[in-house]
């Protein structure tokens, strides 16, 4: 098994496996080398220091026999000279153990000629010494100490020499033994410390390589996961092997994957337009935003004409096929288009680079004929079409919301006129300063509840009685007074913020007419929508919400549009329409006579009731046209099942004239003018005709 294919726990085995066959090699040799020592520190002190003790002990002997001798031939007295004579032959004796202990002991051949010149000399010495002590005690001392000077002297000198030969040899001998135990030890330390340096180094290099076979991949594989934490998912994790690193390696390749499959996933859904595969709204704005400083071009949003109907018609599969082939054809479409995007619903938006307005209408020009030719889906033919907005932007323009906004807004605006296209430029859509600050103002009016509701009573002649009041919403400020309707409801409704508005409204006005209802007062109150509130897919829902919870019959409720309203999306207002007045809420046209409304729409649309505008009431008794226009209206709506009120009656003949050409129901300031809920409610108990 290679080591690269190792486990982690078999890498560490076999290293503490080398590291301890290391130890117990510097263990052995270590201690066969201090047995060397030991040994031959053994021989030392049981051989050498033995052979230089035993020399310097003949040595010794030797010079105190000698000594006795002299004292003998200084002592005249015989009684004297017998303890010396004890003396001497114990030395003699002692000399003569001595060398027989050290002829034992020096077993070389130099050791051997040594003590055979050192007997040879003994005795030379033994022979000379007995005759110098016979001479003491016959001939006297006199002749002795001749004897000794000249003979016995001699010899004892000879001898002396001989000891202190053997005894410095042995000597010289024990120091050179000396020197070679140091240098032993010496050669045994080296050893164990080369050893010792040696099993440090290959410990050093087994922990280097080990360390670094799971340091290095983890290293690695720390620097891909930090990779991954801050983002980059193109780093590559290297291959593991086959141990708990590759194991951890191989984990981790598999969460960048997964990891880089969810972003992917994730930039699409962010980026993408789940259904036709187009950027989308987020796409195209950062697009536009990393355009060029010395950018130039336009902002081109197109809108699917009558959609809604499509999908009501043929359902939303076939509407989601619709868009789906919009999608590819437009990209497909050539032209210098940057970018294509959905951005919700069946609107689209263009990114125009480097174009100026001849380049604009040559590319609105192309993008309209791929409308000419219809399109097929499951059989079915549609003739579809569509209507553009086009903003311009230059490097001082503002954001990409802004331009898209500009466009919508053109985009509306040629829907209203019929046209195809419009640009942006050509409409005045600018807020004014004071707009702008009423848009914060009215957020905090809502909040602060400055908003009050006034009714204007609508006068049923038939039963000469009030059975019905429009909800009219008025602004308290704090600091400017009541301010009239016409000063912010148009900028709510163009900034959208009447969607904010209108839920408050229907809330108030609704647990009002439950209060009426549950004391008796039949009234039905009438509270007008805004194209944004016709057009809010949760308007239905809220309204059936609110009945439910202020416990109020649905014929109670009156919802009024205007002609207008119904230019926006004529598709989804038909949609929304439908839904309420399957509710049971009563349906009202405003301010009809005054809008583009074709004919065809009263009879498509659920309504229960039209408001004449105030246009042809007003001095309707001596205008032969107005009175021509509301009578054959009148006779119209009463054809077709729709009740007539008469809006901004002022005078006496006006409401004469209504009352006898059959008007249903008459409002205006011959009635009563708008006026707050306690008025309205003290006034109606008397003036209820």
């Amino acid at each position: 098994m290679k080591m690269s294919s190792m486990k982690i726990g078999a890498h560490l085995a076999v290293s503490f496996s080398v590291l301890l066959c290391l130890l117990f090699s510097v263990s052995t040799v270590s201690l066969l080398r201090f047995n060397d020592l030991a040994s031959v520190t053994k021989s030392i002190v049981e051989v050498q220091v033995r052979r230089s003790f035993l020399a310097q002990e003949a040595n010794q002997h030797a010079q105190s026999a000698a000594n006795s001798l002299l004292n003998l031939l200084q002592t005249p007295m015989r009684e004297q000279r017998i303890g010396l004579y004890a003396k001497m032959d114990a030395e003699l004796a002692s000399l003569d153990a001595t060398m027989a202990d050290a002829t034992k002991t020096l077993l070389s051949d130099k050791d051997r000629s040594q003590v055979e010149r050192l007997n040879v000399t003994r005795e030379n010495y033994d022979e000379h010494f007995r005759e110098t002590v016979e001479m003491i005690e016959l001939e006297g001392l006199d002749h002795a100490r001749n004897h000794y000077k000249e003979n016995t002297q001699k010899a004892l000198e000879a001898l002396l020499k001989e000891t202190s030969t053997l005894a410095t040899s042995q000597q010289m001998r024990m120091n050179a033994d000396l020197n070679r135990l140091k240098s032993a030890e010496a050669s045994a330390q080296y050893t164990v410390i080369l050893l010792s340096l040696c099993a440090l180094i290959v410990g050093t290099v087994l922990a280097w390589l080990m360390t670094r076979s799971i340091t290095v991949p983890i290293g690695t594989a720390v620097g891909v996961a930090e990779s991954i934490a801050l983002g980059d998912l193109n780093k590559a994790v290297p291959i593991g092997k086959g141990d708990e690193v590759g194991k951890l390696l191989r984990a981790l390749e598999v969460m960048r994957n997964s990891i880089f499959t969810r972003e992917e996933k994730i930039l699409r859904l962010a980026y993408e337009d789940t259904l036709t595969g187009l950027p989308n709204r987020t796409r195209f704005l950062e697009t536009f935003e990393q355009l060029p400083v010395n950018r130039a071009g336009a902002v081109a949003v197109l809108d699917i004409d009558r959609f809604a109907l499509i999908n009501n018609a043929l359902g939303h599969d076939v509407g989601d096929l619709l868009l789906k082939e919009i999608g590819q054809r437009f990209s497909q479409m050539s032209g210098r288009h940057a970018l294509v995007a959905r951005l919700w619903g069946n609107e689209f938006a263009f990114l125009l680079e480097g174009v100026d307005k001849t380049g604009v209408s040559d590319f609105v020009e192309s993008l309209l004929k791929l409308f000419q030719n219809p399109i097929l889906l499951d059989g079915q033919r549609l003739d579809v079409s569509g209507t553009l907005g086009v903003a311009f932007y230059t490097q001082e323009a503002t954001g990409g919301a802004m331009l898209l906004r500009k466009a919508t807004l053109a985009m509306r605006n040629a829907k209203k006129r019929r046209a195809s296209y419009a640009y942006a430029d050509e409409i005045n859509h600018e807020p004014t300063h004071e707009h702008l600050t009423l848009i914060g103002e009215m957020r905090e009016a809502l909040a602060k509840n400055e908003f009050i509701v006034h009714y204007q009573p609508k006068l049923n002649l038939a039963l000469n009685k009030v059975t019905g009041v429009e909800a009219l919403l008025r602004w308290m400020h704090p600091q400017k007074g009541l301010i009239p309707p016409f000063r912010f409801i148009p900028f709510a409704e163009q900034t959208g913020f009447i969607q904010e508005i209108t839920p408050w409204l229907l809330e108030h006005v609704i647990s009002q007419a439950s209060d009426w209802y549950r004391t008796g007062l039949l009234v039905v109150p009438s509270i007008n929508l805004s194209a944004y509130d016709l057009l809010n897919p949760d308007l239905v829902n809220y309204v059936r919400d609110l009945l439910t919870k202020y416990d109020l019959a649905p014929n109670h409720l009156c919802l009024e549009i205007t002609e207008s309203t119904l230019m926006e999306e004529p598709e989804l207002a038909l949609k929304h329409l439908n839904e309420l007045s399957e509710l049971g809420v009563k349906l009202s046209i405003d301010d009809y006579g005054s809008g583009q409304a074709s004919l065809a729409y009263l009879k498509i649309l659920p309504v229960n009731e039209l408001k004449i505008d105030r246009a042809f009431i007003t001095d309707i008794a001596e205008t032969p046209k107005n009175a021509a226009i509301v009578r054959s209206t009148i006779l119209l709506c009463h054809e077709l099942g729709l009740s007539v009120v008469a809006e901004g009656a002022e005078t006496a003949e006006e409401f004469t004239w209504l009352q006898e050409n059959n008007s249903d129901m008459v409002q205006g300031y011959v009635v009563a003018k708008p006026m707050p809920l306690d008025i309205f409610l003290n006034w109606l108990p008397m003036n209820n005709f």
